[in-house]
Formats: structure tokens, sequence, C-alpha cells
């Protein structure tokens, strides 16, 4: 048996109209300055990333008005439906091959890798191998393995207090509306593991919480509802504070509008609710028992 096809989390792509504009959101949002910059001259687009401790935040944005390149055509029509959302979710490889041939065996098509050159501010450049895998192959959601220097992306500092920033990527929120086939593709062919499972008769769902390199893939599924079509999508994220009250006071100090601290629904948590009609829904959580 082949091992796992994905070691860990690697990053999430969040898809931005303005990527100054996201910048400054995002450098406010998660209490930290941004760890990297650059464009993809083959793609049409350029970033800017934030690392946290388990991964990393990427934004990502058009940089030509007329794009050509695939990926920036997706993009472009991605963001004509909204001006910010999570665009896909890239799980880290060691081994590209390694990782096509557990897919394989796992029954989900793959293609060849293909290199990505990234090109920083200062002209220094870096390259990633990249392996996609289709939409049809994966419930609608993109999904793609990566190797890179992941060095090259330091941890995000700070901007105050470390209590008061987000340390890290909790959970990521994925909608299904047929757990037991997003859990046959997510769970099985994916072999992220399954840790929980918990049933919110009030909400009308139910929730599977897979873990893979200190990230939960959450899934959520109508409760008692016939299985549907549509497959999974996207939806929010939630990032790790040590103090919800100190986040809580830092954003509304940066004017970004928040709940107030709340028990959460998992247990020994509490969360705050960041409330941007257009952005990614997100939480902010404090595991109290940590």
């Amino acid at each position: 048996m082949p091992p796992p096809p994905f070691s860990r989390v690697d990053h999430l792509v969040i898809a931005v109209r303005d990527l100054a504009a996201a910048e400054r959101h995002y450098t406010a949002l998660l209490g930290r300055h941004p760890s990297a910059r650059g464009a993809h001259p083959d793609l049409g687009t350029h970033n800017v990333i934030f690392g946290l401790a388990n991964c990393y935040v990427e934004l990502l944005a058009l940089a030509t008005a007329a794009p050509v390149h695939p990926v920036a055509v997706a993009l472009a029509a991605f963001l004509e439906r909204t001006p910010e959302g999570l665009l896909a979710i890239a799980f880290g490889s060691d081994a590209l091959e390694q990782t096509a041939v557990a897919l394989r065996s796992a029954g989900i098509a793959v293609g060849d890798p293909s290199d990505l050159e990234i090109v920083a501010p200062d002209g220094g450049r870096r390259r990633a191998r990249l392996l996609a895998i289709a939409r049809e192959q994966t419930r609608g959601v993109n999904v793609f393995a990566i190797v890179h220097d992941r060095a090259a992306i330091p941890l995000a500092a700070p901007r105050g207090s470390e209590r008061a920033s987000a340390s890290s990527v909790d959970h990521v929120v994925l909608f299904t509306d047929d757990l037991e086939g997003g859990l046959c593709l997510w769970r099985d062919a994916f072999a992220i593991p399954e840790r929980w499972r918990r049933e919110f008769p009030d909400r009308g769902t139910i929730n599977v919480g897979l873990r893979l390199g200190g990230v939960t893939l959450e899934l959520v599924a109508p409760l008692g509802a016939a299985a549907g079509e549509r497959g999974e999508r996207l939806w929010g994220v939630a990032y790790a504070v040590q103090d919800c009250d100190a986040a809580v006071a830092r954003l509304r100090a940066e004017a970004i509008p928040v709940s107030d601290a709340r028990a959460g629904l998992a247990p020994a948590t509490r969360v705050v609710t960041v409330k941007r009609a257009d952005g990614v829904p997100t939480l902010l959580i404090q595991h109290t028992d940590r």
C-alpha cells in the first residue's frame, strides 16, 4: 500500500480583487506582518503570503487585465462572482511522484507535475512544483499538491501582542450536500483521518472533523437530508488565538467589526465572529484547555 498522498495542509488560497486592500485587511485581521510577496509571470497573478505556525495563507490576485493562462482565467471567473473567497486548498507533498501514485491507487486521476516560478519584489526567484487535481475528481473543490522550499516563507511577525494575534489555521469549513460522498474523497481517497463527528439538531447539521498536519477540515452536511449532487464548497476559516478577549480589543481598535467572545460549539473553546459581509467567513477560536 502506498503512503498517504499528502503530508500536511500547505496553504490556503484566498482570491481577492484588490491585493493591496486585502493585504491591509489581513495584516489587521491576523495581527501579523506579511511574510512574503511575489508574482507568477507564467500565470499572470501576484500574491501576498502570511506564514502561520501550521500552514500559510496566500492572497492571490490577477496581475493582468486580460488573463490568458487557465489558472488566471479561472481566478477571473471566480472573482466575477465575489470580491473575495476561498479559492483552493494546497496540500504539502514530500514527493509529487509518490503523491500521484497514491492518488491513482485511490482512483483519483492526475496528470504530470508542473513547475511554477515565483518572483519576489527584489527580483529574487524561487520555484515550486505543483500537481493539479481536476475539479471533476475533487467534488468541485480546487485542490493541488505542492513541493517547494517552505523555509522561504518565514513565520509572519506579530504587530503587537502575540496573545491577541492569530497563530495558526485552526480549521477550514467545507459545506457538503453528501456527507458519505465527501468522506469517500477527503477521508478515504485523500487518507485524511477522521477525528470527530458531532450532530447539531438545533442547527440541522452534522459536522465531521478530519485532521492533517495540525489543520482540521470540517465537513458540514445537512442532518437527515437526502444526499445531493453538488459536492463540496470551501466556505470559511477559523484562526487560533491565545486570548479571544485580547483579540476582540485589538480588532476593534483596528475598526474591524467583531462579535463579543462566546462559547464555541466544540468543547473547551471560545469563539469570535469577524463581521465582514464581502469577505471569507472568519472565526477566531481559543482553546481554553491548552
